[in-house]
């Protein structure tokens, strides 16, 4: 590849938490283009295994090319980490040393005008991760009454617009359908106007996206199904990219650890990327990792 797919974010906070080993068996859930799961198998120096999910069949085309280097050391999944108790169990992995989430968009979805997920490039009205996904942002945009999107509005985006800017693209698709990117964004704009519009067209977009992928049920069923998989002592990194995901982690360690006493927090607070890594990544600016291990019996 000439280009990188996906720059890896907070790699060596992800490294010294992860703490990968030879001979260990890691997840990493959302592979992207394979930039943590290459760090991970250098650690490991081909003496364990690395299985990688994603259900975007470019980034597991992207990945196999960056990884096939470590041969039988790698084991690529074509399907969305909520499935990882099945597909590990069909692997015939029945406990893992360390599980990694990388949530969000990865930069090659973003740039691709063909996948919806940017205002600011032009394209179809898509933001499906995975092709297998049946709900594509056109439908959503096109078909949810009115107080749905109202709703997806408030809930997946924090937007305190999100009546207004729902009952503009309501008029608007009566005149003719919303199909691109850019008529989504003229809808936003004659909704509130050009003050703080691309905060707004950020959140409008964020939670169009969330809806299609149904992101938030996703890391719910999968951080329910992560702590019988989880080796003792073996630990869990998550990266997260806005309010929600991380709100959602955190009550789930704290739970965890204070209540089920099935893990040890590593992080009191989110680690967030250093002013070097924001300066040569300005998409890792919203980044926050939080850390826990299994306890030991």
């Amino acid at each position: 590849m000439d280009q990188p797919y996906h720059t890896p974010v907070l790699l060596d906070e992800v490294l010294s938490f992860l703490r990968p080993r030879e001979g260990g068996t890691y997840v990493d859930c959302t592979l992207g283009g394979g930039g943590h799961a290459e760090a991970v198998l250098n650690a490991i120096s081909g003496k364990g295994l690395l299985v990688g999910f994603d259900r975007d069949p470019d980034a597991i085309r992207a990945a196999g090319e960056r990884l096939g280097r470590f041969g039988a050391s790698v084991a690529l999944v074509p399907h969305n980490f909520d499935a990882v108790r099945n597909r590990l169990r069909q692997l015939n992995i029945n406990e893992v040393d360390g599980f990694l989430l990388d949530l969000g968009v990865s930069s090659h979805q973003l740039n691709d005008p063909g996948r919806g997920f940017s205002f600011q490039q032009e394209g179809p009205l898509d933001m499906r991760m995975g092709r297998e996904t049946t709900v594509s942002g056109l439908e959503i945009v096109n078909t949810y009454a009115e107080e749905d999107l109202k709703r997806i509005f408030r809930e997946y985006g924090e937007e305190r617009m999100a009546g207004r800017i729902a009952w503009r693209i309501a008029r608007q698709r009566e005149e003719r359908p919303i199909e691109t990117t850019a008529d989504l964004a003229k809808a936003v704009r004659r909704a509130v106007g050009e003050r703080f519009i691309l905060k707004t067209l950020a959140r409008i977009f964020q939670a169009i996206r969330i809806e299609v992928n149904d992101e938030l049920e996703n890391l719910r069923r999968f951080l329910g199904d992560s702590i019988p998989l989880l080796a003792a002592g073996g630990r869990i990194v998550v990266i997260s990219y806005n309010s929600l995901e991380d709100r959602i982690v955190k009550n789930w360690m704290r739970e965890e650890a204070s209540v089920k006493e099935r893990l040890v927090p590593l992080t009191k607070k989110p680690v967030v990327p250093s002013e070097k890594e924001l300066s040569e990544n300005k998409r890792s600016r919203s980044a926050k990792l939080r850390a826990a291990e299994r306890k030991q019996p």
